[in-house]
């Protein structure tokens, strides 16, 4: 989250007259018009929930899946969903939803909020795996009814619900066939990998040295030097030393039931996840991973060595997957119960 006078949803009001600039030129009137506070709930009648997303993928993702279980639940409320970054594939769920309305977020300056305040009239809040600024912080503070889908990132008093599990669980593929190794190799006997972050030179010579016969799959930024590009590949068997680059994130769910191992120089909860689901052995260059993680996740500046270790002792590197898979399910089901009690706790409203 961008802060100070670079935070287009902040207080500062040389961010919000650069941001209504920007918008204004390029024809986004309706974020321009939510960032004054001027929003409202659709339909007439009922009480009004308001559900706030943040500006990542991973939340509002959740927030729409939480509002169309809460709206199967109750047809009396009016729900309100805002977020700070749109994506349109993810609001599908919410299109035949009755007395449903959702959009941009108003902005953290103390009269865009008393706008929208006095639009909406919440009857209750509840924010969804985001951290909030500082007035609206305020504002949740003094609110009878405020819910936390991860009660551990906020700053704001809140109704204590459920166990603080990560619902990024909830939507990652868990179940994939894993003939995707046999597809990229065919006849061959090599080992995959992945590779998510930045990939210098560097990196690309080490990775070369320690596993030349093996393929590496590059996630997130494009990867130094020679490299395939999934979305054009033409399914034939990839050759010895091949790097790929996955452009289509649609892939990863594959991947990650096909490699032997996994390496995260850039922290991305949702693709770990995703990693730990495919019950493979994976390492982080992250040292501030959480707690609950440490335990299935090696902490690696560089995996390569790991790599090779993983590589040549098959039995021991099954039994590590076996343990991030494990903490994959029961963070899942810890999830689902989580969002059940929520569920259950707004309909109690």
């Amino acid at each position: 989250m961008l802060t100070g006078w670079k935070d287009p949803f902040g207080h500062n009001l040389l961010g919000l007259w650069l941001a209504d600039r920007h918008d204004r030129r390029h024809g986004e009137t309706a974020r321009m018009a939510a960032r004054r506070g001027l929003i409202k709930p659709l339909g007439e009648r009922g009480k009004v929930i308001w559900v706030l997303a943040g500006n990542t993928r991973a939340s509002v993702h959740q927030a729409v899946e939480l509002a169309a279980a809460i709206r199967a639940k109750r047809l009396d409320i009016r729900l309100i969903l805002t977020f700070e970054q749109d994506f349109p594939d993810l609001l599908a769920p919410l299109d035949n939803c009755d007395k449903t309305g959702w959009g941009y977020a108003p902005s953290d300056h103390p009269r865009a909020l008393k706008r929208a305040l006095q639009r909406l009239d919440p009857y209750g809040f509840i924010v969804v795996n985001t951290h909030v600024r500082r007035h609206l912080s305020a504002i949740l503070d003094k609110s009878p009814r405020v819910l936390a889908t991860h009660p551990g990132k906020t700053n704001f008093r809140h109704e204590t619900v459920g166990s603080d599990a990560d619902w990024q669980t909830l939507f990652t593929p868990a179940q994939v066939d894993p003939n995707f190794k046999s597809l990229v190799n065919q006849n061959s006997e090599r080992h995959l990998w992945w590779w998510h972050g930045p990939f210098d030179p560097q990196t690309r010579q080490s990775w070369q040295a320690h596993l030349p016969e093996d393929v590496l799959f590059i996630s997130g930024a494009v990867p130094a030097g020679q490299h395939l590009t999934i979305s054009q590949w033409n399914r034939e068997p990839l050759a010895n030393g091949d790097v790929v680059w996955v452009d289509d994130e649609k892939w990863l769910p594959a991947i990650a039931a096909s490699v032997t191992g996994s390496h995260f120089a850039s922290h991305d909860s949702a693709l770990l996840w995703q990693a730990m689901a495919g019950g493979h052995a994976a390492s982080s260059s992250s040292v501030l991973l959480p707690d609950n993680l440490k335990t299935a996740i090696t902490t690696a500046a560089l995996p390569f060595e790991n790599w090779q270790n993983w590589r040549a002792q098959p039995f021991v590197t099954r039994k590590i997957g076996d343990t991030a898979r494990r903490l994959f399910w029961q963070t899942r089901r810890q999830a689902e119960q989580d969002s059940q009690q929520i569920i259950e706790r707004v309909f109690e409203w």
